[in-house]
């Protein structure tokens, strides 16, 4: 899996680099059909001090697009959402194929024996 960074108004040093690729790297676990992560993470200074940095990764798999978008004050507990939502949606992605397989082989079955 490439991993793929866009970072506005925000120096990313080594700890936070290793941690978010850590994180990322963990998500190969629920499929090995990811082709790319993209990283897009800013800092933009508001009046909402808990929505400074803006952290969205979008995975790229075949015939699918999962993105997760979360807003916080601290890189750390947003990269914490952000995982927490897109491995809800690979166990959704990774369900919804075996579901498919399950039904045609049950119409299959029927359509054998009628």
């Amino acid at each position: 899996m490439e991993i793929k960074y866009f970072i506005q108004n925000l120096k990313l040093n080594a700890k936070n680099r290793e941690f978010l690729e850590e994180k990322i790297k963990k998500l190969e676990r629920f499929s090995q059909k990811i082709w790319e992560a993209r990283v897009d993470l800013s800092y933009r200074p508001t009046r909402k001090k808990e929505q400074m940095i803006r952290l969205e990764i979008n995975l790229r798999m075949p015939n699918k697009i999962l993105r997760a978008e979360d807003k916080d004050s601290d890189l750390f507990n947003a990269v914490e959402k952000v995982e927490k939502k897109l491995k809800g949606q690979l166990r959704r992605y990774r369900n919804f194929g075996e579901k498919k397989k399950r039904e045609t082989q049950k119409i299959i079955s029927k359509i054998k024996r009628g």
